[in-house]
């Protein structure tokens, strides 16, 4: 039985133009279960968004770097020097543009603008541990230690939760590891074959669209059973 739902937020709850469809929000609302957020977003953005759609305050941002168990300290898992390492080697060779970093601690995200392929084999001669990962709404430097299912593997240990208890739902890259760690994953139609390969259950509609369709078919299927606890 599902115990605990993670949900990405842009191209999953919200469309290419990062607007939440009202869907998303009553999807959310239906569950008797943890909504978790886990996203490439900062930390900021993310507590904001999960007081709105009601979910909890126990959530991952900047793609695995930073977990936040309700009002505690921030535990921050990357070491962002390397990112900036691979930036300034980056310089050297693009006319690269930095996007959304103001309240960034972990990763450093650039705009679509820039060959991606070239990036990556450039700084493979630097041997930096860092991944360039593309989000399809911008490109992330980030640690390569971390990604949102060794982040999601801590969450489920710090709220006892096993793999087969938890559900993952997202469109990206970067939601494939925790697809690989959450006992169902699903994803919406506006994702690659990749994420789609990857994925139990494909919705037929997209973004919000396609997240609701997913939580009432769980409903449906009768994989959730109630559960509370104090840190979620």
């Amino acid at each position: 039985m599902i115990k605990a739902v993670v949900f990405d937020i842009d191209g999953t709850l919200t469309d290419m133009e990062r607007q939440l469809d009202p869907l998303s929000m009553k999807a959310i609302s239906r569950l008797d279960v943890p909504a978790i957020l886990a996203t490439g977003n900062v930390h900021c953005f993310t507590r904001a968004a999960a007081i709105l759609l009601g979910a909890s305050l126990t959530f991952i941002s900047e793609n695995g770097g930073v977990i936040s168990y309700e009002d505690g300290p921030l535990e921050i898992l990357a070491d962002v020097s390397l990112c900036k390492a691979a930036y300034e080697r980056l310089k050297e060779v693009y006319p690269l543009q930095m996007f959304d970093n103001r309240y960034r601690v972990t990763d450093i995200v650039l705009k679509r603008d820039f060959d991606l392929e070239g990036a990556i084999r450039h700084l493979e001669k630097y041997g930096i541990s860092v991944d360039l990962l593309d989000s399809e709404f911008a490109v992330h430097i980030k640690d390569r230690s971390v990604d949102k299912g060794k982040a999601l593997l801590q969450v489920m240990d710090r709220l006892d939760l096993d793999p087969e208890e938890v559900a993952a739902v997202g469109d990206s890259r970067s939601d494939l590891p925790m697809f690989r760690v959450a006992g169902f994953s699903a994803t919406v139609a506006n994702a690659s074959s990749e994420v789609k390969e990857a994925a139990d259950y494909v919705s037929t509609a997209k973004y919000g669209k396609g997240a609701y369709e997913i939580v009432d078919r769980m409903i449906c299927e009768g994989m959730f059973q109630s559960w509370s606890t104090t840190t979620a």
